[in-house]
């Protein structure tokens, strides 16, 4: 239950962060909703001693480094900037959608409401990369 409410809680903090264009809460949202799934594989691990298990914490270790917030603030005119964030989006896009899958399609024993989470984080991902794309202005700050 601690798991749904926390996992529910950073899920929204996502999506406000996405559609707000606020940086830090998107990425403080993802970041932290990445120690659930951490701490779940983990447990999981700890009974069955499965290698999901394992690539699963690797997976959402390397989507917490990804999203961790900083204070560096850059804009359009910094192209290296840019597209290094874009292939990062696109990275934690295609790790949430993944993992959405692995709960909700294969019989992992994971909870349907996590895969929805993922959906959600995967789909507000999905819109800050259509808007930068589009040139819609989806420069977070």
């Amino acid at each position: 239950m601690i798991f749904t409410i926390i996992g529910g809680a950073l899920t929204l903090l996502t999506v406000y962060g996405a559609f707000t264009l606020s940086r830090k809460l998107f990425l403080s949202g993802v970041c932290f909703f990445s120690f659930l799934p951490i701490i779940g594989e983990s447990m999981a691990y700890n009974t069955d001693k499965g290698a999901v298990h394992v690539i699963m914490v690797c997976l959402f270790l390397c989507q917490f480094v990804l999203a961790l917030p900083n204070a560096i603030v850059y804009g359009p005119e910094n192209a290296a900037a840019t597209k290094l964030s874009s292939k990062i989006g696109l990275a934690l896009l295609i790790i949430n959608i993944g993992a959405a899958v692995f709960v909700l399609c294969l019989k992992s024993g994971v909870p349907a409401q996590f895969g929805y989470y993922h959906v959600v984080i995967a789909v507000a991902m999905a819109y800050l990369l259509i808007r930068r794309l589009t040139g819609a202005g989806a420069w977070l700050k």
